[in-house]
């Protein structure tokens, strides 16, 4: 199998392309998620786009369906590197793999190589939970401030909104809510979908979800620059995957797989973020 990509320019060395090969076969066997690469072993086959993606049970997943079903209409496979979310980053604006795989425009900034593909993925919903006798409802990121809070690790957004706030920072959801369940924080802040695998092994009678959300952020994906060209006809093809309503079923298709309906959210399930 080649990994290749239609590109300005070819990659420097059959070394580079043999690393980046291994590294997506090593993140395959070590995930959980979709297989990340399945591209033919003849040269004649689809040419094949890596992208970086973070460490998430729930929206790198969300990403890759959306995306593999996306570039195949285009004549490409896309496969997924997962790694930790600002290697992530780091990687796509080096261009050493050629795009994100989905992340909010708050990282536009520091990579000044990506380029965002105006119509957003997904709308992502960050939502606090608490102990059911805990908190009752916050209404504002400012309502949290009186509180202990705790979230993960690599959440750009999140990190920003409660940098002066009393918080823990933890590595995964396990150790969040064993913290709000031992009243070590009184809110966990997270993401809706990406936590849902982990509520499956919660006492969901302690907790409870506070809604609505406390913020909805669209989620784009980013391309390196030198895949520009691409940007306009991928960003075609997700237009017509939303108009044909594939997005928001893939969404609620993602959801229910993950456990939704055990936590189920009553805000929309998909808000268009085309204008960012």
């Amino acid at each position: 199998m080649r990994v290749m990509t239609r590109s300005p320019r070819r990659r420097e060395g059959g070394m580079a392309a043999a690393v980046l090969l291994a590294l997506i076969l090593v993140s395959a066997a070590a995930s959980s998620a979709e297989p990340r690469s399945s591209g033919p072993d003849d040269p004649d086959g689809m040419p094949i786009l890596v992208f970086s993606t973070f460490e998430s049970r729930g929206m790198s997943r969300l990403f890759g369906r959306i995306l593999k079903e996306a570039y195949a209409r285009l004549g490409y496979e896309a496969a997924f590197l997962e790694v930790p979310a600002e290697r992530a980053l780091v990687m796509a604006n080096q261009g050493r793999v050629d795009g994100e795989a989905g992340r909010v425009p708050v990282i536009e900034p520091r990579c000044p190589n990506l380029i965002r593909v105006p119509t957003s993925l997904y709308t992502n919903r960050v939502v606090a939970f608490v102990r059911k006798d805990g908190v009752p409802y916050v209404a504002s990121w400012g309502a949290l401030a009186q509180y202990r809070i705790g979230a993960v690790l690599g959440y750009k957004f999140v990190d920003k909104m409660t940098m002066n706030m009393n918080r823990t920072l933890v590595s995964d959801y396990a150790k969040l809510f064993n913290m709000l369940t031992n009243c070590r924080i009184d809110v966990a802040v997270v993401e809706y979908l990406d936590v849902l695998p982990s509520l499956r092994s919660l006492d969901l009678k302690a907790i409870r979800l506070l809604q609505p959300p406390l913020a909805f952020n669209p989620m784009y994906h980013y391309l390196h620059k030198r895949h520009a060209d691409l940007v306009p006809r991928l960003d075609r093809v997700l237009r017509d995957m939303q108009r044909e309503g594939r997005m928001v079923q893939i969404q609620r298709e993602m959801e229910n797989e993950l456990g939704g309906m055990a936590c189920p959210m009553t805000c929309p399930v998909h808000m268009n973020g085309a204008d960012g």
